[in-house]
């Protein structure tokens, strides 16, 4: 049976690769595309998801416009260093096939209201702040909810915000304080993990020649740090945790989030009053860009 999800996403080239490979997989049931502005801004993360829907000719799903704007902080300065100003440094993608849609947390809240309990699971690749719009403004939804899957955070590793901040969390602390202190199931994919997953060029030579197979090696031609070895592929991992959590060493640790005002806003913090999360703390990074590789068939 598929794996019913909604993915939560700024794309962005990782967040491009992970949904080429939640639809070309044909392991997950996308119920939908909501966007969140990230660090290219809303109207472009939204443009590129219903580019990437196009690429695969699913005009069927929904791409629902959230929110461009933190729960009660002023957005970041946008970042295209590592994305560019396009998200996708350059990579062309067709026009969407369907306008998108509005108020991306109230469209999960419906859908989630008429699914069955613990039947769909939400993949978050980006800041938190429609996940957490959902928990509190919708309450009633959240048992709908099987699991939320966060790539974000860093618990070991450097951070890539702030000395020891992620940016998906840095983005909107508030937001992922909700997430994790919430009722539903969270499973989190932090640096400590992503940053082992990288694809080298002969990998990347190697996808299959199918539409999005020639598509996911131009992205990652694009996302190449040095010519011979990707970036981090951070956003992946949350789809290939959702299909396969064996290829990930998974503890449970109490978890709390740093509120402060400082550099370190949004820092993951362990701390034994806080709420017990799944935590992917290692990874068997053959088995997990072989897994990735089958979703380019």
């Amino acid at each position: 049976m598929k794996k019913r999800v909604i993915i939560d996403t700024d794309p962005g080239l990782d967040d491009a690769i992970a949904i080429l490979f939640a639809l070309g997989s044909g392991h997950f049931d996308v119920l939908g595309l909501t966007t969140i502005a990230g660090n290219i801004g809303l109207d472009r993360t939204t443009d590129n998801a219903g580019g990437l829907l196009a690429v695969m000719g699913r005009g069927d799903i929904p791409v629902v416009r959230g929110t461009d704007i933190p729960l009660t902080r002023e957005l970041q300065d946008l970042v295209a260093i590592v994305h560019g100003a396009d998200g996708l440094k350059g990579v062309t993608l067709p026009a969407p096939l369907a306008p998108a849609l509005d108020d991306a947390p109230g469209w999960i809240a419906r859908v989630l209201a008429e699914s069955e309990p613990g039947s769909v699971d939400i993949l978050a690749l980006g800041p938190l702040t429609n996940v957490a719009h959902v928990l509190t403004e919708h309450p009633e939804v959240v048992d709908r909810i099987g699991e939320i899957i966060v790539m974000g955070g860093t618990i070991n590793e450097p951070g890539n915000s702030g000395p020891n901040s992620e940016f998906n969390f840095a983005s909107d602390p508030e937001a992922a304080s909700v997430v994790i202190g919430s009722s539903a199931k969270v499973t989190i994919i932090p640096l400590d993990v992503t940053r082992k997953v990288r694809a080298q060029t002969d990998y990347v030579e190697a996808l299959p020649d199918t539409p999005h197979g020639r598509l996911a090696r131009e992205l990652l031609t694009a996302y190449l740090q040095d010519g011979r070895l990707s970036r981090p592929l951070h956003d992946p991992c949350v789809m290939l945790v959702a299909l396969d959590p064996s290829i990930f060493k998974i503890e449970n640790m109490k978890l709390d989030i740093d509120l402060g005002d400082d550099p370190d806003a949004g820092r993951l913090l362990v701390d034994r009053r806080g709420k017990p999360v799944d935590v992917a703390l290692g990874v068997d990074t053959e088995r997990a860009l072989a897994l990735l590789r089958t979703g380019f068939v």
